[in-house]
């Protein structure tokens, strides 16, 4: 005898596609394996206290506004490594990167001739 008891599997549950979601893909295209990735989609799902639990903004504007200048921050991550400002130099340094890579906005102050 099994320690546990087999569970009996029931029928598969076969869902219905929306056919309005799908998109057109080139028959070259198709042969290659490519298939197209929906990004935002109508259906909401809720919990059991109908709260939505996914929400998909079709756009979403993302501002980085460090507190320094580039040359500051780049002084303040060539401190000690026991210092906590220095890895809030690194830390902004990286958050720069990483915009100037997703193309975020960054809002910087701009170094005056003056001072």
């Amino acid at each position: 005898m099994a320690g546990t008891p087999e569970i009996p599997q029931g029928e598969p549950q076969v869902t219905e596609i929306n056919k309005e979601a799908e998109f057109v893909v080139d028959e070259t295209l198709q042969k290659t394996g490519v298939q197209p990735v929906v990004k935002t989609f109508k259906a909401q799902i809720k919990n059991d206290k109908g709260v939505p639990l996914i929400q998909t903004p079709p756009t979403q504007i993302i501002t980085v506004a460090p507190p320094a200048t580039q040359a500051v921050l780049t002084s303040w991550s060539k401190g000690p490594i026991t210092s906590s400002i220095s890895w809030l130099g690194m830390f902004w340094i990286r958050i720069i990167k990483k915009a100037l890579h997703f193309g975020w906005q960054i809002i910087g102050k701009e170094e005056s001739a003056g001072s």
